[in-house]
């Protein structure tokens, strides 16, 4: 592979005084002298204790220096066989036409994935899945003769293309076939019919044209591409796709984990690229990739209250819908606390961005740098980026009230109330602590309503004469990812330096961006959501979730009207193309 070296200096307008200079050079008397005459009159003019505090703005973050804050990744383009390595036949109509036949194609399969399917092999709405593993061998002959196809579980599917060196572990490329359904009362709205795989010219639209169709379909347009065209692997190539990640992944990924693990062992993996990430933007004037590194927690809690029934023509001062209501107004008053620590991907990304964006305001740049350095910086910084709601969510956990049942008849007193409220566990807090906090809350209303409570399999409160009863216990649980590494990890340098291969040197923008930096700076980021990797853990240290997509170019994922580009779609089939020749060509696992 060619490494493209570039200049990992900040850039001019925001490089410091004193960057780069040795110490030599920056205790010349004359400088000394200068610093001395700047200090007395500084001293003389504010006094001593905001001199003080004027010098802690002005100094650079003593927890980094500028060389070691998110350097620059080296970009990288497949460079062993000349043949297999040029990217410019998938800008040509012949193979644009080709990839919108096969991508338009997978998105008329409706593997829509309902809340209510029971068991894969139970269930007959499962059976269209039939129909998109039968589409996957047909249309991509050449990946289906040269890989061991398993199905798991019914519908999971692992495609594996054997490399020739055993000893390199193998790279993982990971998707899910499942789509969330459309409601049968918002399909009048959309514009073109969801599961026609309508294309206008320019986009694709179609329930998971997005989501995750579009990644799915790169990757064997990528791998189809490459066969044809004689590769053979040194490395092993594995797919794996799940078929219910929009419901949690239980039957699917859960079960392909553990079918991997079993087969492959733990650590195995020398990498796994999984769907997510937030694609590449524009942030702050200078063009930004985000692969995730992370994933937030989750954690979803029931809250239920039994209470006294009877006639509604004689209730009490408070029903248990009142008493509920009391309850959920108690929960949301407060937040969750504010932080960010390199425990997150979320600070990585923060440094990053502070070091490469071209218009980030000034203070804001310099208290992000002093994140860990100066507590009074870190407040500041805290407070300006909480303004923003994806910010905010990033640097906290957060809760939901998303459910609420009660009552069952008009002139009867509801027996039973139940609370459903989805939390998302930051990196900085924990489900434990997330637990403390709601059983103070819950106790607190039910000694005022003379309420026994049972919190998380412990009786937590008894009353002497009890009118009712709190459960509050889990149905779900998830701790935060853990979070890999990007610091001297080749699996991260191949990921960035395709990345940046593709969205500088293959990516097309249109001229309303042209003004734009060309260069793209990959930074780690966070999911707030949580995908299919869960079930990956066990398997390798390296999982990234990254899309390979322009924003811009993918609209309304989940929703009425969602749809790509073509061109979007047609550099994620490159980058693929070139992330899977540049792992091969890495010797190291």
């Amino acid at each position: 592979m060619r490494l493209e070296e570039k200049d990992n200096s900040l850039p001019v307008s925001d490089k410091r005084a004193d960057f780069g200079k040795t110490n030599k050079e920056r205790s010349t008397p004359s400088m000394r002298l200068w610093v001395a005459a700047v200090a007395l009159a500084l001293l003389f003019l504010i006094g001593p204790v905001r001199l003080i505090r004027e010098m802690q703005v002005m100094e650079p973050s003593a927890a980094y220096t500028a060389s070691e804050v998110c350097p620059l990744s080296v970009k990288l383009k497949p460079g062993k066989d000349s043949g297999l390595s040029d990217v410019t036949f998938f800008h040509t109509d012949s193979y644009r036409n080709k990839s919108i036949q096969l991508w338009s194609d997978a998105v008329r399969i409706p593997t829509s994935n309902f809340d209510d399917l029971a068991d894969v092999r139970v269930d007959p709405r499962w059976n269209i899945f039939y129909n998109f593993s039968a589409f996957l061998v047909e249309s991509f002959p050449a990946v289906a003769a040269a890989t061991c196809i398993e199905k798991v579980n019914v519908h999971g599917l692992v495609f594996t293309l054997e490399g020739s060196n055993k000893s390199l572990r193998p790279l993982v490329l990971a998707g899910h076939q499942d789509v969330v359904p459309v409601p049968d009362e918002t399909a009048s709205r959309w514009t073109y019919p969801p599961f026609e795989g309508f294309f206008d010219g320019d986009f694709l639209w179609g329930r998971g044209a997005s989501d995750c169709k579009n990644n799915v379909i790169g990757i064997f347009e990528a791998l189809e591409a490459l066969l044809d065209k004689g590769f053979k692997p040194r490395r092993t190539i594995i797919i794996a796709l799940g078929f219910d990640e929009e419901t949690g992944g239980a039957q699917g990924a859960a079960k392909l984990g553990q079918h991997l693990l079993s087969k492959l062992g733990s650590k195995s993996v020398f990498m796994l690229v999984d769907e997510g990430g937030l694609g590449v933007q524009e942030r702050y004037g200078s063009r930004f990739a985000l692969p995730s590194t992370g994933e937030k927690g989750s954690a979803d809690v029931v809250i239920e209250l039994d209470a006294i029934g009877g006639h509604s023509s004689v209730p009490p001062r408070h029903t248990a819908i009142g008493i509920a209501a009391e309850l959920i107004t108690e929960i949301e008053k407060d937040e969750y606390p504010l932080n960010v620590s390199p425990e997150s991907p979320y600070f990585h990304q923060l440094q990053c961005e502070a070091r490469w964006s071209k218009h980030m305001d000034k203070t804001l740049r310099s208290n992000i740098l002093k994140l860990q350095s100066d507590s009074r910086a870190k407040k500041k910084a805290i407070e300006a980026l909480s303004q923003d709601i994806t910010s905010k969510v990033l640097m906290s956990t957060t809760q939901a009230i998303d459910i609420v049942h009660g009552g069952f008849k008009i002139n009867a007193l509801p027996e039973k109330v139940t609370i459903q409220i989805n939390h998302r566990i930051s990196y900085e807090h924990s489900i434990d602590k997330l637990k403390e906090r709601l059983q103070g809350v819950v106790s607190k209303i039910a000694d005022k309503y003379s309420l026994d409570v049972d919190a998380f399999g412990a009786s937590v409160k008894e009353q002497k004469q009890s009118k009712g009863k709190f459960t509050v216990y889990t149905s779900s649980e998830l701790s935060p990812a853990p979070m890999t590494t990007t610091v001297n990890n080749p699996s991260w340098d191949l990921l960035a330096g395709s990345i940046r291969f593709v969205f500088e040197d293959f990516a097309e923008y249109p001229s309303s961006v042209e003004s734009t930096d060309p260069e793209v700076f990959v930074s780690p980021s966070c999911m707030t959501g949580n995908t299919d990797t869960r079930y990956y853990w066990n398997l390798t240290d390296n999982i990234y979730r990254f899309t390979p997509i322009r924003q811009d170019q993918r609209l309304n994922p989940h929703a009425v009207d969602e749809r790509v580009s073509l061109t979007g779609h047609i550099e994620g089939v490159a980058f693929f193309y070139t992330l899977i020749q540049n792992v091969d060509e890495y010797d190291g696992n």
